[in-house]
Parts: C-alpha cells; structure tokens; sequence
C-alpha cells in the first residue's frame, strides 16, 4: 500500500509557475520584465527592485513570492524537474530562512485576513467627528488645538495603515473586489470596499473603495493635514472653529477620493468649497473676502460641467456606480463623448488649476493664511488631477485616444506660462501660487503623453512611466507646495512683508528659515535626489517616448524655474543684511517640525521613489491598456 501524496507546499508551487511563465517568453530578460511586473501588480514593490538590480536572481524571489501565494496546479511540474533541489535554491539566501525560522514559515503560511473593521469610513468621516468634538469642547484655545491634532494624527495612521496595505499585503491584508469590464483590460480591482444602499428608489448607494491612486491621495491628505494643522499653531482668533475647518475640509477630500458613487461624490465635492472659502474669508488677509468669493465663485461654476457629465453618465449607463460606469464605458464614441471630456477638463481643469482656468488661485493663496495655503496647494489641487484621470480616462477612454491633444495643449501652455511669469513676481506668496500653475502643467501632459503615447506601437513603456510620472507629480508636489507655503507664510507672519525686494541677507539672522527656504527651492526646481526631480524625469521620458523632440519644449522650463527660484534665494537669503531686518525672529519649534517632516519626506521619496513608483506603474500600465 502506498503512501498519501504530502499536501503540496507553497514553495513546490514556485517553480512550475515559473516555468510556465518562461514558456511564453523568449530570452531572460523577458523573464525578470515579466516577473517584476506581476510581483508589483501584487504589490511587492521591493521584490521588484531586488530583481531589476540583480541583487537576487528572479527565480528565487519568486521562490518567495509564491510561498505566499500558492499554486497547487504547479505542484507536479514543479517536483518533474526538481527545482528544489538544484544548486540555485539550495545556495539562495531565502532558503536558510524558509527552512530555518519555523515563525516566518507559520506567518506566510498563514491565511490572509483582511481587516475587519471599516476602515474607509474612518478615514472619512473621523475628521468630521474631530471636528464637533473641536468646537463643542474646545473650551480652551490649548484644548482645541490638541483634539485636532490628535484626530488628524490616528487618520494619518489610518492612511498609512492602507497604503501598507498594498505595498506590503503580508503585513496588512485588505479585502480586494474585482469588477469585471465588457473587455479584460476593463477589469478593475478596488480595496476594502464598503457599500449599503443609500437612497435605493434612485438607484443610489453608499460606496467606498480604494485603488492605488486614491491610496497615494489619501495617503498625502493624511500627512499633510497635521502639519497644517501645526504650522497654524499660533492662531489665536477664534481658534476652535478655525481647526475644526481643517478636519471638515479632511472629510470633504478623503470623500472625493474614496467615493465610488457619483451621487455622493458630487456631494463631498461640493460640500468641500465651504470649509476652505470660511478659512480664507474669516481668517485670511487684508482681501480675504474678495479672495474667498473668487475662489468660491470660480469652483462653484466649474461644477456645472461636472453636474452635467454625472447625468450623462446615469443616462447612459443607469447606474450612479463608478465602477460599472469604468467597467463598461458605456459614453458613445463621437460628438458626444468629446463634448463630454470637454466639459470635464473644464470642471477639473479649474481646481487643478490649468491655463486660462487659473486667475483665481493667487489671489486666494496670497490672502490665505499658511495652514489654509498648505492644504489649497497641497491637496486641494490634487483634486483636478484625480477627476481627470478618474473621468476623463478612465470614463471616457475613447474620448481620451481622440482628445489627448488638448489635454497636451492645455499642460504646455500651463508649464511656460507660470514659469515666466514667476521671474515677474516679487511677492513670495504670489512666486509660488504661479509656480503651482506651472509645476501642474505637468500634470496633463504627463496623462497626455501616457494616453497617446501606450496606443502607439511600441511606446508603451515610456507612455506608461509618462502616466505615472503625472500621478507622482501630483504627490511630489504636494509635499513640496506645502513647504513653500509654510516659508512663505511664517516669513510674512515674523516680519510684515513678503516682498522678495525688500528682503536681503536674512540668512544671518534666521538660518533655520533661510535653510527650509533654500531646500524648498530646490526641491521644486528638481534637484536629483529630491521628489521633484523623480516626478519631472518621469514626464519627460514619456513625453519624449510619446511626442519626440517636442519635449525640449517642457524641458526649457526647467532653466526658467532655475532661474526664479535662484534670483529669488540670491535676492532674499544671501547678499548684505538689510538694517530693517537686525532683530527678524528666527522659526519657532511649531514651525521646524512641520518643516521637517517635508523635508524628510523630499528625501526619502527622492532617494526610494520606487516605493510608490511601483505601486503606480503597475495601476497605470493597467488603466492604459484599457483604452
């Protein structure tokens, strides 16, 4: 009588799997592009740099990446050629860990369990919560600021607890929900959803989801929040109700992002005017009123477009469900869809906000005060670009392969013309809202190149890195916008003026400032090894990839950005000291620590950039290939 068969292993299943993958492909090169494509898409983004840097053969890691996997139906090709035996996996540095820590072998054997608690509701409407808890028991201006300190601090925690969710899935395990498309490149997979019928008489329900994109966005709100929070430390008017617009305006964000309803993304899209246009006309500068009513005015029209687009949408699919509506494109090609993604690009196009949509971002952030500048820059604009990519692409993909020019059109023109005229700007404020305008640009040339450039033959890679690059750019200049804000802001808050001309030599009486100041500058100008320059690179590869030579046209920004931020620096940190500054104040510790936190994150996002990049190529490469 023989013995049972042993249950196969998950290490057994590798090899087979691994075969089959090679049968496909002709030489090994092939071998490790397809291996790091599959590993990212699974989110093992480390994996994937071990193997494009040699550091690890290909067949070993996915030695490890298939124990956690499995795949039974591998088992007997596997043992067939004896892969775990032959020298390769006996001398590969896996193998002594597999086979030597009995607790790493339970943990990856062990079962994935999503969490259990809903986590995207939390990081929705826990802002809000935080803020009637701010103004009902603020009863101090001390306690106030620490009820919303703390609350913006456990939604970052949620934040980061999602994107570590697909980075690393075997330290924190989401549940996945695929939707079929009428086509397989239409497929898409959304995590941690959440969905109970709303109004059910009009077909609308609430839903949340995430993918990769609304991951990173959710991931930048939640940092950014605390910090504008922190830099608004010294506010002392009516402090409970300016922290709780903060966290409203939170809930108002992570509700556009995570929304998979059109009836309820319209809602927080909306609902999120009112919080930012209260900051600026209660607590913002000289001409904040008028500021606030542009800003209000400007986004509130621009919503007419989009209003129009989400009944198209109903009429033509039935449904208010994003994901039905991506899954089936359901738009007619032609007249319509084109009139459509028009009408879009001008709804987003305004927030983001795009050439000639832009007139009324530097009036608002000039009379904005810091923190509220922190967030319009560093997030709120972000909100263009995910309704475009959203919408535009991903609703519209067809209306996309025809109208990707304009988007091109829009982005160039956006890029040179807030870089020139940046040099004519002498408030430091009003330098960087233009530089926005500008850096933003990049934006949609970036989506352009990668819709253009991936249904091409043979540019899908570099169409691919474009798309991307454009996703990165919006993330990059998050962070770096909101440094800027904050010098800019504290520098005007400690002595009166803005005015690069009436500065000079502040280096010598406040280093701390004149340091963040000089890093800031760089960072935005795109110096190797800060986050700007990895999110620039990446749009001018694929533009190239997509558009040829006509990229030397973006690229002759990157002299005009050199040279404003550099005369500004020249202008306003170096040179003599001037008199009126002998006894300026240096930045506070409530100042350097936000500060810091962005400088750190240009660093480690600049240096590691493949931490996200990863997560992202392997989304774009995804959403291009549905078009």
């Amino acid at each position: 009588m023989t013995s049972p068969r042993p249950a196969p292993t998950r290490i057994e299943a590798v090899a087979g799997w691994l075969l089959r993958e090679a049968r496909d492909l002709p030489d090994s090169r092939s071998v490790v592009g397809g291996l790091s494509r599959r590993l990212a898409a699974d989110g093992f983004p480390l994996c994937r740099l071990f193997i494009s840097t040699r550091t690890l053969h290909p067949q070993v890691i996915a030695i490890g990446y298939q124990w956690r996997r499995g795949d039974a139906d591998a088992t007997e090709t596997a043992r067939e050629h004896g892969i775990l035996e032959s020298p390769l996996y006996l001398a590969s540095p896996i193998k002594p860990i597999f086979d030597g820590a009995p607790a790493v072998r339970r943990r990856l054997e062990a079962p994935d369990t999503p969490l259990d608690f809903p986590i995207l509701t939390l990081i929705v409407f826990l802002p809000a919560i935080g803020a009637l808890l701010t103004y009902t028991f603020g009863t101090s201006d001390r306690v106030a600021r620490r009820i919303a300190l703390a609350v913006s601090l456990v939604v970052a925690g949620l934040g980061t607890l999602l994107l570590l969710g697909r980075l690393w899935p075997d330290l924190v395990s989401l549940a996945s929900s695929t939707v079929p498309g009428i086509t397989p490149d239409l497929t898409r997979t959304y995590y941690a959803v959440e969905e109970l019928p709303w109004v059910p008489q009009l077909g609308v329900k609430y839903i949340l989801g995430a993918d990769e994109l609304s991951i990173v966005l959710v991931f930048l709100n939640g940092i950014l929040t605390p910090l504008a929070l922190a830099i608004g430390w010294d506010e002392h008017r009516r402090v409970p109700e300016f922290f709780a617009m903060f966290l409203f305006m939170e809930t108002t964000v992570n509700g556009v992002f995570l929304s998979l309803d059109l009836f309820q993304f319209i809602i927080f899209w909306e609902v999120g005017l009112v919080p930012m246009y209260f900051i600026i006309a209660v607590w913002g500068g000289p001409r904040r009123k008028y500021a606030a009513i542009k800003f209000f005015m400007y986004t509130f029209l621009a919503s007419v477009p989009l209003l129009l687009a989400i009944f198209a949408f109903y009429f033509y699919a039935g449904t208010f469900d994003m994901r039905t509506i991506i899954a089936t494109a359901p738009i007619p090609v032609g007249a319509i869809g084109q009139l459509l993604f028009v009408g879009l690009l001008v709804a987003f196009g305004t927030k983001l906000p795009t050439w000639p949509l832009h007139t009324w971002l530097p009036d608002a952030h000039v009379e904005a005060p810091t923190g509220g500048s922190v967030l319009l820059a560093g997030i709120l604009l972000k909100l263009g670009g995910y309704g475009l990519i959203r919408f535009n692409v991903q609703m519209l993909p067809q209306a996309a392969i025809e109208m990707y020019w304009l988007l091109a059109l829009v982005g160039v023109i956006s890029i040179l013309y807030g870089a020139i005229v940046c040099l004519a700007q002498d408030d430091l404020k009003r330098l960087v809202a233009f530089s926005s305008v500008s850096h933003m640009g990049f934006v949609t040339l970036g989506i352009a190149a990668g819709v253009y450039g991936y249904t091409q033959t043979g540019l899908g890679r570099g169409a691919v890195l474009g798309f991307t690059g454009a996703i990165f750019q919006m993330f990059a200049h998050g962070l770096v916008s909101a440094a800027l804000f904050m010098v800019a802001g504290s520098l005007g808050h400690k002595i009166g003026t803005r005015n690069i001309s009436e500065l000079g030599g502040i280096a010598k009486r406040a280093p701390r400032m004149a340091t963040f100041i000089m890093i800031s500058f760089l960072a935005s100008l795109g110096l190797p090894g800060l986050v700007g320059f990895v999110a620039e690179y990446a749009v001018f590869v694929g533009v190239y990839a997509a558009f040829g030579l006509w990229v030397f046209v973006p690229i002759a920004t990157v002299v005009i950005t050199a040279a404003y931020y550099i005369w500004a620096m020249q202008r306003a940190i170096f040179g003599p000291l001037n008199p009126r500054w002998e006894q300026m104040p240096d930045l506070e510790r409530f100042e350097v620590a936000p500060l810091a936190v962005l400088v750190a994150s240009f660093a480690l996002f600049g240096i590691l950039p493949i931490v996200l990049l990863d997560l992202l190529t392997a989304w774009s490469n995804g959403i291009l290939g549905g078009l």
